[in-house]
């Protein structure tokens, strides 16, 4: 598990003292309250966190898979700062398009909805810029090459 994001979903839990929460107070919690990404970069995350198994969203509710309570956030904890695959892909989008941030993020859930939800957000970016005629190759490249970083830090870490 990826300790950032750990600490990352955890967060909002323990803020709260609960194991469970709305979404929309999850999403508060990081993006409002704390300022640590946007309302789409936490449901992106919410999605991930799903995906990986630490979360369950049932309707409008979220709840921890994961022990919060022994999760030790760092006093002073804030996430990375550096721009993803998914905002540069959004960022490229808009400047060789004149879409909105808000436009492009939409037609990618759209995008992601009809593939049963099975592709991260981030690689429906890219599909939808490519499907735009914008060269996507470099960030493609990099996605490819974290895609990898992540399977080769899974295998290791199941062997130890």
């Amino acid at each position: 598990m990826d300790r950032e994001k750990a600490f990352l979903v955890a967060t909002p839990f323990k803020k709260r003292g609960k194991k469970s929460l709305k979404i929309s107070d999850f999403i508060f919690a990081l993006s409002l309250d704390l300022k640590w990404g946007s309302p789409e970069k936490v449901r992106a995350l919410l999605r991930e966190a799903e995906a990986e198994g630490m979360v369950k969203m049932e309707g409008d509710t979220v709840s921890a898979i994961f022990d919060v309570e022994a999760m030790e956030v760092p006093l002073g904890f804030k996430p990375t700062t550096e721009e993803g695959i998914l905002d540069q892909g959004i960022r490229l989008i808009t400047s060789q398009t004149g879409m909105s941030r808000k436009e492009v993020i939409a037609m990618a859930n759209v995008e992601q909805d009809s593939l049963k939800m099975l592709v991260e957000l981030d690689a429906v970016v890219l599909l939808v810029a490519r499907e735009m005629g914008i060269d996507v190759s470099d960030l493609a490249t990099r996605a490819y090459e974290n895609l990898l970083a992540r399977l080769r830090e899974d295998k290791s870490s199941q062997i130890r």
